[in-house]
């Protein structure tokens, strides 16, 4: 049995998965990372129609109670004809991040100051506030699956780039390549320093290279990104 799949949410509605989520306020970064990962059924790192529609479907039923399949239909139409910039007929993250009320990143909010160069300058305190933020839930540990690819595309934010799932895996390989050598699929705060600056530099790194796109078959569905790692060994 893999490690993710304990991370179970409870929820007050097990048929849909937005139930536990608190989308009235801000977004969390992670959380909306979570509900990427969810509705991005097949992995393709964008979002096609009927993968908006479902999306749609457990949000109008965690606000309403009930859903109409026609409002669902006429709101993707909607939906798409707004935000699909480029119209190829699916979403990116970066296009759902304009749809959704999502936190700013902690980069530029609770760490005004934060620029990629000075990492190891930065204060004890800024370093708790950064750690605790993607701890969630206070394992004392941040999980390299959603809560790793938040804190990467929080950064990308930061740096003012548009967020690609693929560009997103691009950096999060590079970064457990390096800081998960045990591929126990965790970040602990001894390794978040190393972490940060791996990132940085391999985000830096997407801007400085020409990128050519998503791997062939990505818009097929040919291509899957693998979200959830799969460690070697259940922690205790």
């Amino acid at each position: 049995k893999q490690w993710y799949q304990r991370r179970v949410r409870v929820m007050s509605d097990p048929k849909n998965f937005l139930s536990s989520f608190h989308l009235d306020d801000k977004i969390h970064s992670t959380d909306f990372i979570e509900i990427w990962m969810h509705y991005d059924s097949d992995r393709s790192g964008f979002m096609e129609q009927d993968e908006v529609a479902a999306f749609l479907t457990d949000l109008f039923k965690k606000k309403n109670g009930a859903v109409d399949a026609e409002i669902v239909t006429q709101a993707v139409q909607q939906i798409f004809l707004t935000y699909d910039s480029n119209n190829d007929g699916q979403l990116s993250m970066n296009e759902l991040y304009t749809i959704l009320d999502v936190e700013d990143s902690i980069f530029g909010d609770s760490l005004p100051t934060f620029q990629m160069s000075n990492i190891e300058t930065m204060e004890i305190h800024e370093f708790d506030a950064l750690f605790n933020h993607y701890d969630k839930s206070g394992q004392g540990f941040i999980d390299s699956d959603a809560a790793l690819f938040a804190l990467i595309s929080d950064m990308m934010r930061h740096n003012g780039e548009e967020v690609n799932a693929h560009e997103v895996q691009r950096v999060r390989k590079a970064v457990l390549a390096v800081c998960d050598s045990d591929g126990n699929g965790r970040i602990d705060k001894s390794e978040l320093q190393l972490v940060l600056k791996v990132a940085s530099q391999a985000v830096k790194r997407l801007t400085d290279e020409d990128w050519d796109g998503p791997p062939e078959g990505a818009n097929s569905g040919k291509y899957k990104l693998s979200y959830v790692s799969t460690p070697k060994s259940e922690p205790n």
